[in-house]
């Protein structure tokens, strides 16, 4: 089966948002396959306002043969504008792309191989996806110098990652499995014949429609990600409706309604004589889910409360362990702090701190953290990108500063300043306590940093070394940082290299120290 006699249909709603109009068209003729159609349709934006946003010079982006541009004056909604763009198609698929939304350049290429390839042994295949990265992005300046700059990746509900081949109605209707209109591609007909968007849903109509779709037909999907939703994170304050914002978690919908009104329900009068039939087999089916979830939740308790008094036990144990050996005396074993003991590891024995973090933070202190700006005066965040839900929390009097961090990623790093310590042939040692509720592994390394041609940095990296921090007892970390480095590095700093691609990580310091080597 040749995919390029394939005609895609892609219908774009908008209205009044004509700043989102030509990323989404340049989405398409990007698209390796070449085979498509567009119906843009206005549903009672203004239509001048439109067309200065996509064609300023008075040219259309697109081909005639292969552009439609329809004017709904007045509106007939959201759901009525897909069904009429669909009605105005001729091709044998149909794709709705929201005007905010993009594609990958082989999303229909690669989808209509898919589809190719199954069909062939799924006769009632009404259609396929593509899974879906949600982007964070944010509006940039005003006016006609407003641009649109992606922040990074959103996350997603777990129901967009099942693994399943087909689109499962149950789990569907359930909200257990999700697909955003930008992911699927459906036989037009198919569409048509369920009657498209219902039309009187002001919010929720695609699911109300896949709902109707999967009674009917397969939807197979496939693994992978082909398609972008893009999220302005503005989002959650918006009760105006703001048309630049979107739909999702829109706090002006009446979300409850119409998610409700989507799921499919069973008519229990529509046959008296199998009504109470279907009503005993779902009592039945309900009671003994409920059983075994019930049994599954004792088991899973009690072995959770068993675990819960073992690690007390064992908490207890090592405090014990640590106060008999302070009661004996200085001794040449090494007993590892249990968690919280910072009075364990406090100001140098052998003289003034060139450092001390508690003597920067006196008082309880939190703060947002922005990648390379200096927190705790010789402390700064390095991390691939920035990102939302950096915060720093120090708190004097438990001995604790902690550095919350959504993501961790490629790259995550906390980089001590060492510059100006001590003078030229001296060297120094930094000590620092962590602790953490899981153990993780972690680096610690030297870095310099240098101006490269052009004024672009260019970053140094030696003395690497491996440290644990164990989910008990926490680590404490020496490292001596000789002269013979610290004379000749540019910028120098210890860089505590955090676990990488880690989520909802917490950095744990109980105290920092620097101290010149010529005390130690």
């Amino acid at each position: 089966m040749d995919i390029s006699e394939f005609s895609v249909g892609v219908v774009i709603r908008t209205k009044d948002r004509p700043f989102f109009v030509p990323r989404a068209l340049a989405s398409v003729t990007s698209q390796l396959h070449e085979n498509w159609h567009v119906v843009l349709v206005n549903d009672g934006g203004d239509p001048g306002l439109l067309r200065e946003g996509i064609a300023p010079d008075g040219v259309m982006p697109l081909p005639p043969e292969r552009f439609t541009l329809m004017d709904v004056i007045p509106g007939q909604g959201r759901s009525q504008a897909f069904n009429s763009g669909v009605e105005a198609l001729q091709t044998d698929f149909v794709t709705c792309l929201d005007d905010d939304d993009t594609w990958d350049p082989e999303f229909m290429s690669a989808l209509l191989a898919f589809y190719a390839e199954t069909a062939a042994c799924v006769p009632d295949l009404g259609g396929v996806g593509a899974k879906v990265t949600a982007l964070k992005e944010e509006i940039v300046g005003e006016g006609k110098d407003s641009r649109l700059q992606i922040i990074g990746e959103d996350s997603l509900p777990p129901a967009f990652h099942r693994g399943e081949f087909f689109l499962n109605p149950l789990a569907y209707s359930c909200y257990r499995q999700d697909i955003y209109p930008v992911q699927w591609m459906m036989r037009r007909q198919a569409v048509r014949d369920v009657g498209g968007f219902p039309v009187h849903f002001d919010v929720m109509e695609d699911r109300a429609f896949m709902n109707l779709f999967l009674a009917r037909w397969r939807v197979a999907m496939l693994d992978r990600k082909l398609a972008y939703h893009h999220r302005r994170v503005q989002r959650g304050t918006d009760k105006t409706r703001n048309v630049l914002l979107n739909t999702l978690d829109n706090p002006s919908y009446d979300w409850r309604f119409f998610a409700d009104l989507a799921r499919p329900t069973l008519d229990y009068g529509a046959n008296s004589e199998s009504a109470s039939v279907v009503r005993s087999i779902a009592s039945d089916l309900l009671a003994e889910l409920n059983y075994e979830t019930s049994a599954i939740w004792q088991k899973v308790d009690g072995e959770m409360k068993a675990l819960h008094k073992q690690l007390a036990d064992d908490k207890a144990e090592l405090h014990a362990l640590v106060a008999a050996a302070a009661a004996v005396g200085p001794s040449d074993a090494v007993v590892a702090p249990p968690l919280g003991s910072h009075a364990l590891f406090s100001a140098p024995v052998s003289g003034a701190a060139l450092f001390d973090i508690w003597s920067v933070y006196r008082e309880d202190h939190a703060q947002y953290m922005q990648p390379g700006e200096p927190f705790a005066e010789r402390l700064q965040l390095s991390c691939t990108a920035p990102q939302f839900g950096l915060m720093l929390h120090a708190a004097p009097q438990a001995g604790r500063l902690v550095c919350q961090m959504p993501e961790t990623r490629d790259w995550t790093a906390i980089e001590i300043n060492l510059s100006g310590l001590v003078p030229t042939g001296g060297g120094v040692q930094v000590r620092f306590q962590i602790e953490s509720p899981v153990g993780y592994l972690f680096e610690t390394g030297l870095m310099a940093t240098e101006l490269a041609e052009g004024g672009t940095p260019r970053h140094q990296m030696s003395g690497y070394e491996v440290h644990s921090c164990d989910n008990l007892t926490g680590c404490i970390v020496t490292r001596r940082i000789e002269a013979a480095w610290l004379d000749h590095a540019q910028q120098p700093r210890l860089v505590i290299i955090l676990p990488r691609n880690a989520r909802n990580f917490r950095f744990i310091c109980c105290n920092l120290v620097i101290e010149p080597l010529s005390q130690v």
